[in-house]
């Protein structure tokens, strides 16, 4: 999506891009490259445009301030599959953001979700973070407000099928959000900068998938992360820390601000911002900053830490000297742990009955889960699913990676892929492994081999 004319004038900067866990990020990037990065981070619905008034004062004070945009926001990449779209997800992108761009000493300031995702990446590069400034936000289960426990609109809005007709098909919240709520009196031209982003049809999977992520009971998909989180906020006692919030907040008011305050008790605040709901950076921006850049002025200042050793990379695994594919059962406990990352997402496997039939005869089931090791000892899982026609009609291959960090090398995967690809061919009696093998190497993809035994 390339940035319209109009937006300018609002929003100048310019959009970079870094490929996390295979999508594509957008963030902007300005102030010295000398600076402390302040990551900004926003929440549903918004993007980096909700941070616009707090760039110039960041830079001009010597930081380096950084607003990505989440997968499935704003200028990065829009998955259609919500399954790309977890929690756990949003953390690793956020993780592997850090460790591309090399951020040493840097600052979260986070809000709505950008608080938990944030806190969540911070935590698994802790030696890398100086200071966090939360506002409107949470990190913690056991408190439903009245907003999310409301059945209208919110539980209505998100509900099974419901939720798909007001948040996909109607844009109720991706088109509402921040001029909904405004405090301070919105131009159309500013409510239009942040709706623009979504105004391409079913654009809005993650507007639905983080409210259904939103963890009120213990089983919620939200849950375990948000649980995970909570148990390592004492890991946060020696960070310099920033409590905020609205006093009109709708959403996250002062009550989930003083529960962090109970966990964080270290942290200044929690200080009132007044005149401000939910998306207080919109209505209160410029005061908000101000505070701050205070508060780092006071605890971490401006400077980053000098550069020193390699930033984090994925690790490389060497492949196995033989290996063939087998698939396998797993016990839920040992992927419990494991981000589920869709890879291949087939809706029409039937297209083809010889390949549905031979992958119900190979794994023995019309529907569920098989998995394998790859040749680089990577985990991934094959779901097949059953629409009623007497055969297996869709499949979905996943990678399963460590649950916050960024998944294994690009090149690893597309090997592991084709490896799976030829052993397909294998069971499929009307392909043949040679044409894939020959497909491969015309359009450039290092080839995985056959079957290696």
């Amino acid at each position: 999506m390339e940035k319209p004319g109009w937006l300018k004038p609002l929003f100048p900067w310019d959009q970079r891009f870094v490929t996390v866990n295979g999508r594509r990020m957008a963030y902007i990037d300005e102030g010295s490259r000398d600076g402390r990065p302040v990551l900004l981070l926003s929440g549903n619905p918004t993007w980096g445009f909700l941070y616009r008034d707090f760039v110039a004062p960041l830079a001009g004070a010597g930081y380096r301030a950084i607003a990505p945009d989440w997968i499935g926001c704003g200028y990065s990449d829009h998955p259609r599959v919500d399954a790309a779209l977890t929690f756990a997800h949003h953390i690793a992108d956020l993780v592997s953001l850090i460790d591309q761009l090399d951020l040493r000493g840097f600052v979260v300031v986070g809000q709505d979700w950008g608080g938990p995702q944030g806190v969540g990446a911070a935590l698994q590069r802790l030696d890398r973070l100086a200071a966090l400034a939360l506002m409107s936000t949470w990190l913690f289960t056991g408190y439903v407000g009245r907003f999310h426990s409301s059945p209208r609109p919110w539980t209505t809005w998100h509900a099974p099928l419901i939720g798909q007709y007001f948040m996909n098909r109607h844009k109720v919240l991706s088109h509402g959000g921040p001029p909904a709520i405004t405090k301070r009196g919105m131009s159309e031209t500013e409510a239009r900068a942040y709706h623009h982003v979504f105004d391409e049809p079913d654009s809005d999977h993650v507007v639905l998938t983080w409210p259904r992520t939103i963890p009120m009971r213990a089983g919620d998909r939200g849950w375990a992360d948000m649980v995970a989180i909570e148990r390592r906020l004492p890991e946060l006692a020696g960070t310099p820390t920033l409590l905020l919030y609205a006093t009109e907040d709708s959403v996250f008011g002062k009550p989930y601000a003083d529960r962090l305050k109970e966990l964080l008790p270290h942290a200044e605040g929690p200080l009132p911002i007044a005149g401000a709901d939910h998306f207080l950076q919109d209505d209160r921006g410029p005061e908000i900053v101000a505070t701050i850049v205070g508060f780092l002025q006071r605890t971490v200042g401006p400077s980053a830490p000098a550069p020193g050793g390699n930033a984090p990379q994925p690790s490389r695994r060497p492949l196995a000297q033989s290996w063939r594919l087998e698939l396998c059962q797993q016990a839920a406990d040992e992927i419990a742990s494991l981000r589920a990352d869709p890879l291949l997402v087939e809706q029409e496997l039937d297209v083809r009955p010889d390949v549905a039939a031979a992958l119900e005869r190979v794994t023995g089931m019309r529907a569920g889960r098989v998995y394998w090791r790859s040749a680089h000892g990577h985990r991934y899982a094959l779901e097949l699913g059953d629409v009623g026609r007497g055969r297996p009609s869709t499949a979905t291959i996943y990678g399963l990676w460590e649950r916050w960090e960024p998944q294994p090398p690009e090149d690893e995967i597309d090997q592991d892929l084709l490896d799976f690809c030829l052993w397909l061919a294998e069971i499929a009696p009307e392909i043949d492994p040679a044409d894939v093998a020959r497909v491969a190497a015309h359009t450039g993809i290092r080839s995985g081999g056959l079957p290696r035994t």
